[in-house]
């Protein structure tokens, strides 16, 4: 089958669209305020309670380097989602779940305490995020919301790129865990409220089908 007769076949459902120089900017400019707010909260929060780690959760501050790529990795990926829809959904997705995440954070502050990491270089990254990032914030996990979305809105889109994205997420969620940023229960919650704001806004509406069809039948042609 033509790739042209694909496209056409299936434009009513799946619409390709790169992301204008607008939404670029609207978007990593949210992305700088969420941040601003995060650290606002972090350093004004009163009185936070106090959450301890799980015995068997081991510490490993050289994993510092995969946490923060996801971080920032994961948000700005978003971009490569071609579909308009499915990237409007990610987008809306996150920040409704990160509010929420920011009211929790505020309205009950958690603080878990770190471990104090040696000085050997591989710490190095670890050390300079600990001196700027409070152990506070814990409940729930505001790490993974976009890497949720993310995997989920690719798996439409781009389902190939989930066979080299899901084991990095999977690694930058462990590092979260690890550097005890938050417990293995804040991820799962932060996980829960991801998916719901992911079927607030469409995300469990988006057919596979569509966008996987035509990768792979394009890539066959």
């Amino acid at each position: 089958m033509p790739v042209a007769l694909v496209f056409a076949v299936q434009r009513p459902y799946w619409t390709p669209m790169k992301p204008s120089r607008r939404e670029v900017l609207t978007y990593s400019g949210l992305f700088l305020l969420s941040a601003v707010a995060y650290f606002n909260i972090c350093h004004h929060v009163k009185a936070p309670v106090e959450v301890f780690m799980p015995a068997w959760v081991p510490f490993l501050p050289w994993l510092a380097i995969p946490y923060l790529l996801q971080v920032i990795g994961s948000y700005f990926m978003v971009f490569a989602i071609r579909d308009k829809a499915i990237r409007r959904a990610c987008w809306y997705g996150y920040f409704s779940s990160y509010t929420v995440t920011c009211l929790i954070w505020w309205f009950y502050p958690t603080v878990m305490y770190r471990p104090v990491a040696s000085a050997a270089w591989w710490n190095f990254p670890f050390n300079v995020m600990a001196s700027t990032d409070l152990p506070v914030s814990v409940l729930p996990a505001g790490h993974v919301l976009m890497p949720v979305l993310l995997c989920w809105g690719l798996a439409y889109d781009r389902p190939r790129w989930l066979r080299w994205l899901v084991p990095a997420e999977l690694l930058g969620t462990i590092a979260i865990v690890t550097t005890w940023q938050h417990r293995p229960s804040d991820i799962v919650i932060g996980v829960a409220f991801a998916v719901v704001a992911g079927l607030m806004f469409g995300m469990g509406r988006r057919r596979a089908g569509n966008a996987a069809v035509t990768e792979e039948l394009a890539s066959a042609a």
